[in-house]
């Protein structure tokens, strides 16, 4: 706001206070990464699974189910990015790239809001290693490692070197993310079962599409 000049004649008036209203504040980004729900719309359809860098470029990762390439993501009602260029031939995941960093922040805190995970890298866990997996739907689920170099047959085709997991998933988990402590392992791209009885996940490790994508992880609250 442009405030009008004035000039002060000394000795003709009294000192005069003027007040000023008080300066505007900017709104604070919020927080995002893995956890965050995502969807192209209005309507909600998965998870965010972590966030990545490249350079200045903040991205999310998650699952191919959330998007093609070109296509806008919004969370909460506002613009998050664009999904990029899928890998060919395609390997469960997609990342997003931020491009509204007025609304959003990228942090390495599962949730981002009131996180109860901080990412600290992403070092493999073993097989029968516990693992727990964030979703918008069910919270946090969590497990053990089962199998590890899985294949799975979809009708786009099939996907190879996935970790099985007994950690249960529902719709709208689909993408989310899969933590051993601190260290992150993957993203959620297929299950069976619910939360109710029981059921069986798969995810894609993280490390394949860091190193497909050229991305680093993010980790910490920055």
């Amino acid at each position: 706001m442009r405030l009008p000049r004035f000039r002060f004649l000394l000795g003709l008036f009294p000192a005069l206070c003027l007040t000023l209203p008080p300066a505007a504040h900017a709104v604070e980004p919020t927080p995002l990464g893995g956890g965050s729900p995502l969807g192209i719309g209005s309507a909600y359809r998965c998870t965010a699974g972590f966030a990545a860098t490249s350079g200045a470029v903040g991205y999310l990762i998650t699952s191919a189910s959330c998007g093609r390439p070109g296509d806008t993501v919004h969370s909460g009602g506002h613009q998050v990015g664009v999904v990029g260029t899928e890998p060919f031939p395609p390997d469960g995941a997609i990342v997003v790239r931020v491009t509204n960093t007025i609304d959003w922040r990228l942090v390495g805190t599962i949730p981002p809001v009131n996180g109860r995970v901080t990412i600290t890298g992403s070092t493999e866990a073993p097989i029968g290693a516990p693992v727990c997996r964030y979703g918008t739907t069910t919270g946090w689920r969590c497990g053990t490692v089962q199998a590890k170099n899985q294949t799975i047959n979809f009708p786009e085709g099939a996907l190879h070197g996935l970790t099985r997991t007994n950690v249960c998933a529902e719709p709208g988990d689909i993408g989310g993310p899969f933590v051993s402590g601190t260290q992150a392992q993957g993203v959620l791209v297929a299950g069976s079962g619910n939360c109710a009885g029981g059921g069986t996940s798969y995810f894609l490790p993280v490390a394949k599409v860091l190193a497909t994508h050229g991305l680093t992880i993010l980790t910490g609250k920055s």
